[in-house]
């Protein structure tokens, strides 16, 4: 009886929050800002990666320029008895500035940071792999980051 309580109890909530019209706030439907131009500065290719999350949304009043200069550093965060390197930290770093089109203004400027530890494999190339899922990961993280902070302050 107490299976059966808890999928009638599921199934109240989930007509009650759908009935209510409940939305997330930070979701693109609620985007309340247009990336209208992204300048790159420092490491282009991470920069730019960054810049791809963001596109130009039509219909919104609050056009904005992204100025992004990024960096990575890669450090031994462990070596092996013979002296071999088996761990690496990777840094990601982000400096970025919305610059409101409009206005000239700065919007507001801020430092985005993500590190991650990644173990060395014996073939070079799987390391190369695992150091660029990494990136990839740290970059769609600080873009996600990023998109919240202009979300709680344009709507």
């Amino acid at each position: 009886m107490t299976i059966f309580k808890k999928i009638l109890f599921a199934i109240f909530i989930l007509n009650l929050l759908q009935s209510c019209g409940y939305q997330p706030l930070l979701t693109g439907q609620n985007q309340n800002f247009s990336i209208s131009a992204v300048n790159i500065y420092g490491d282009k290719k991470l920069s730019l990666t960054l810049g791809n999350y963001f596109s130009e949304v039509e219909g919104t009043k609050n056009n904005l320029i992204l100025e992004i200069k990024g960096s990575k550093q890669k450090v031994f965060s462990n070596k092996n008895s013979i002296g071999a390197t088996s761990e690496y930290t990777l840094t990601v770093y982000f400096d970025v500035k919305v610059i409101s089109e409009q206005s000239k203004e700065l919007v507001f400027s801020e430092v985005f940071s993500q590190s991650n530890s990644f173990k060395a494999s014996k073939v070079h190339l799987d390391t190369l792999n695992r150091e660029n899922k990494i990136v990839d990961n740290s970059i769609k993280s600080i873009a996600d980051q990023l998109t919240k902070r202009l979300n709680v302050i344009f709507n």
